[in-house]
């Protein structure tokens, strides 16, 4: 279980869950969810949209983040680059979608685990 599965409205939001538990969203919702993702605090890293697959092409870098508050404004603009994918990749109503996510509580799991920073 992700921090994902931490908020709220967000299962709910969910069309289905795939085998390996992430979420499944239709495009049509996915703007809402991503907000709620920036009011608690998790970047959307990535969207892939499907059927015809089509994968964000953003690509905001975070580079050796040492405080938690400069994560507020990575999530805060790679938030928006997210939203404005879904505006500018228009997909009929019910494609599905899965999003890559990241707490500041993962990142730093992450960062632990493959010693970045």
């Amino acid at each position: 279980m992700g921090d994902l599965d931490t908020v709220p409205g967000v299962a709910s939001a969910a069309k289905r869950r795939m085998d390996d538990g992430e979420f499944v969203f239709t495009v049509d919702g996915v703007t809402k969810v991503i907000q709620e993702c920036t009011a608690v605090g998790i970047a959307v890293l990535g969207i892939e949209v499907f059927p015809g697959l089509n994968v964000s092409t953003y690509d905001l870098r975070l580079k050796a983040p040492t405080l938690e508050a400069s994560w507020r404004g990575y999530v805060d603009v790679n938030n928006a680059l997210a939203e404005d994918f879904i505006r500018g990749n228009p997909a009929p109503p019910t494609s599905e979608c899965i999003l890559t996510t990241a707490s500041w509580r993962e990142f730093c799991e992450l960062a632990r685990r493959f010693k970045f920073k």
